[in-house]
């Protein structure tokens, strides 16, 4: 079974009108900003934004970051992630339409968060768990 990615793809490679192919797939683009996602998932988990301040270890910056003021890094993102207790399905994306590179198992820093993020670790525990392995930390 293809994604609606490999699927877009596909098509995308056998079109011939790149005008057709787009107007025949608009509703199937990312068209939130990073700011407008973390909102709704704010909305739909019920978190306050002080929560996530605290929890992510990034402070008042996340205030700029939800009201669309500033473009976190993807570090900064993915801390926010930890803080609002984000799926792995929901990191992934905020990181897509934050155009940051999704979390790859094949980088050995990247696993890291993935094991922290999975295993249901704070962002401060996996912060702990990088500097073991003498990896650059998040925070």
């Amino acid at each position: 079974m293809y994604s609606i990615t490999e699927d877009l793809l596909k098509e995308l490679k056998n079109a011939t009108d790149i005008e057709v192919f787009l107007k025949e797939h608009n509703d199937k683009f990312i068209n939130k900003t990073p700011h407008t996602y973390l909102n709704e998932l704010i909305a739909a988990k019920g978190i306050k934004i002080s929560a996530v301040a605290s929890g992510s270890g990034a402070g008042e910056y996340v205030y700029k970051i939800f009201a669309g003021e500033r473009n976190p890094s993807r570090d900064i993102m993915i801390t926010m992630s930890f803080g609002m207790g984000l799926t792995l399905e929901e990191t992934q994306l905020l990181l897509r339409i934050s155009k940051f590179a999704i979390l790859d198992s094949r980088d050995k820093r990247d696993s890291v968060i993935l094991y922290g993020l999975t295993s249901g670790m704070s962002v401060f525990e996996t912060d702990d768990m990088l500097y073991s392995q003498k990896l650059r930390t998040l925070n």
